[in-house]
């Protein structure tokens, strides 16, 4: 019996070779080269500082429509997977560039604000931050709240990988455009409503909380490539809730990843990389776009394969739906 993996790596799986040569999600990534262009020109920078980033994405741009292109009658399992997955490496690219555009139109930050809010909410965060000032926990409970923040590296490839493999292909190009749209619109509002964090803002919250391995390599990778201002709302717990796009097809391993995936809800705020609000902004942007980014990505006619291609996908696949049963 033939498989849809092997239909996939194969070359013969007539699903995705299908595929227009600029489809939601490229045109996504290329759109946001011009809104960055348009923040960038618009922006406080020097500007020299704005020429080199305005040519950097206009650059970007160009090159990305040339290689989707030149791609575009290209059966290769390798170059598929490649042409799938890039949106994703772009996602974590981009982010690098907004720690250095987050005040270039406002010096101000929203971080007391933040925390009048989280004060109202019933002080939750204060009132963790306080207890592991005064009574510094075990490291055991550090490590565990470190492994379910860590989980959010793991949980986006791993959703895009279970929907790559075992769902339809529309499915999939429906998750990369929700999570890119998600990512996008974050790292804009980090921009006009900058916010530091509480382990940037409030005294004594930097320090690391003392773990073991997982922790160790969390406060590194936090170091080496966070910055103050992309607070809110919380891109990590929005990107999360897209993610859940994917349970139905994770199986046996469904709660494991719920309750890990509920870990780093909490690990946002134990391990003082959010407020209390953030999470919560960053819960509703996620879920109004794991509601709106399907539609939308169903509104580009370069999907364009229309409702025969959609047939065609659902009778070369018409038992996907069995691979989520846990027993099966």
């Amino acid at each position: 019996m033939v498989t849809e993996t092997d239909r996939r790596f194969s070359g013969n799986d007539e699903t995705t070779p299908k595929r227009a040569w600029i489809d939601s999600v490229d045109a996504l990534v290329l759109l946001y080269q011009w809104v960055m262009v348009a923040i960038i020109s618009t922006g406080n920078l020097p500007v020299e500082t704005k020429r080199m980033l305005i040519g950097d994405h206009l650059l970007i741009f160009l090159v990305l429509l040339f290689l989707l292109w030149a791609l575009r009658g290209i059966h290769n399992p390798v170059v598929i997977f490649v042409r799938a997955f890039y949106p994703l490496a772009a996602m974590l690219f981009f982010y690098k560039e907004i720690g250095g555009l987050v005040h270039q139109y406002f010096d101000w930050t929203l971080d007391e604000s933040l925390i009048a809010v989280d004060d109202e909410l019933g002080q939750i965060g204060r009132r963790i931050w306080n207890f592991q000032q005064f009574y510094p926990p075990v490291r055991l409970l550090n490590e565990f709240f470190s492994i379910g923040y860590s989980f959010y590296f793991l949980l986006m490839p791993l959703s895009a990988l279970v929907l790559y493999f075992r769902a339809p292909f529309a499915k999939f190009r429906s998750f990369m455009f929700s999570l890119s749209l998600t990512y996008y619109f974050c790292y804009v509002l980090f921009i006009f409503l900058p916010a530091e964090s509480p382990r940037f803002y409030m005294p004594g919250l930097r320090q690391a909380l003392q773990g073991y391995w997982v922790a160790d390599w969390l406060q590194s990778a936090v170091e080496h490539n966070a910055f103050p201002g992309g607070s809110f709302p919380s891109s990590h717990i929005a990107a999360s809730i897209i993610c859940i796009m994917a349970y139905p097809y994770l199986g046996r391993w469904k709660k494991p990843v719920i309750f890990l995936t509920v870990a780093l809800f909490a690990g946002t705020i134990y391990g003082r990389y959010h407020y209390f609000v953030d999470v919560a902004a960053g819960a509703l942007v996620g879920t109004a776009i794991y509601f709106v980014g399907p539609w939308l990505d169903k509104q580009w006619p370069m999907n364009g394969m229309g409702k025969e291609a959609v047939l065609e996908r659902t009778r070369e696949t018409p038992n996907r739906s069995a691979e989520a049963d846990p027993t099966a």
